[in-house]
């Protein structure tokens, strides 16, 4: 009986020695919250971000998404872009269970880094996928429509799909409301004027060239100032010229079958001279146009419109520049 005590007794002794051993085990949760404060103390560590996010036990762990949001500020304070990009993809990924706000966050962080890294391609994916989450993303919306046009595709079917996407946003810009926290004057030089410039530039690539005038009138109209936008008014407005100017021909060849004189010819005569004045207006309406173009500051666009200016300019002036220079010079004027 004293041998039965003395191991009953051993046993309450190891039972109580053994529980505050399995009372000082962290639970699951714990053991999680203290992968997270590891990783939090020294947060550009990726080791110690994926010890805690890969950690299946941690899946739907509190503190998950800060974790992702910590590494998302370290990779942008050090402008790791890539870095900033493959995260926007891993939490799309890993979290898609995410709020809302949450996942456009991460995407719009991604758009700026593509931006930054002169990624259009990737500017352009990301920008979309916000869109996709949230389709009246007022930044989104605007960087993919004035990206688009930077980085058209050579392939007609894919251009076709990417100039009709730029107009689509483009024109959904134009038609939203201002929200109240921006002011009028930012809506209208931020927003508005690239809005019908990305329209007008749409435009002149499917040859709808009167369309196109009308929106880049809206831009420069907005802003003076938009070099690129005059430069494309002019191009939109050269076009026409050269159409105008194709009609001359006929027109005379049409007076020259007239021989007889009387109304018919008179009407053809009226008609050729009709022709031949829409033609100068135009060509005069294209010149003043590029004259904008050129006087403003960046030398690409200068260089690239002074030849086309030169081209309408010269002959009407004896093949020379005469009086050119100080038409330009002019107009800088009045631009400042």
């Amino acid at each position: 009986m004293k041998k039965l005590g003395y191991a009953g007794l051993s046993t309450v002794l190891c039972l109580a020695f053994a529980l505050p051993g399995l009372a000082q085990q962290p639970s699951p949760e714990q053991a999680c919250n203290a992968k997270y404060g590891t990783y939090y103390a020294k947060q550009g560590d990726v080791a110690l971000f994926d010890a805690f996010v890969n950690d299946a036990a941690c899946k739907d762990n509190q503190y998950r998404n800060g974790a992702f949001s910590l590494l998302l500020k370290s990779y942008f304070d050090s402008k790791n872009w890539k870095g900033v990009m493959d995260l926007a993809n891993r939490y799309e990924k890993d979290m898609p269970n995410a709020p809302k706000d949450s996942k456009v966050y991460f995407i719009s962080q991604a758009m700026t880094a593509a931006a930054q890294a002169g990624d259009a391609a990737k500017v352009i994916e990301f920008g979309d996928k916000v869109i996709a989450v949230d389709p009246d993303n007022l930044n989104a919306l605007l960087i993919v429509a004035t990206t688009i046009p930077l980085n058209v595709p050579t392939d007609p079917s894919a251009m076709e799909k990417a100039l009709a996407k730029a107009l689509e946003y483009a024109k959904k810009l134009t038609m939203m409301a201002r929200p109240a926290q921006i002011d009028e004057k930012v809506w209208q030089l931020q927003v508005q004027g690239p809005a019908h410039g990305v329209i007008g530039f749409v435009y002149l690539q499917k040859a709808q060239y009167e369309d196109a005038e009308k929106e880049f009138e809206q831009t420069v109209k907005i802003n003076p100032k938009d070099q690129l936008a005059w430069y494309r008014y002019g191009l939109a407005a050269t076009k026409i010229t050269i159409a105008a100017q194709g009609l001359i021909k006929p027109a005379y060849e049409e007076v020259n079958k007239n021989t007889t004189l009387g109304p018919e010819r008179d009407a053809a005569v009226a008609k050729r001279d009709a022709i031949e004045k829409d033609f100068e207006d135009k060509r005069d309406k294209a010149i003043d146009l590029l004259i904008s173009a050129v006087a403003l500051p960046d030398a690409a666009i200068t260089k690239a419109a002074r030849v086309t200016l030169e081209s309408l300019y010269n002959p009407k002036h004896d093949n020379s520049n005469a009086g050119l220079d100080e038409l330009i010079e002019k107009r800088k004027a009045e631009l400042k």
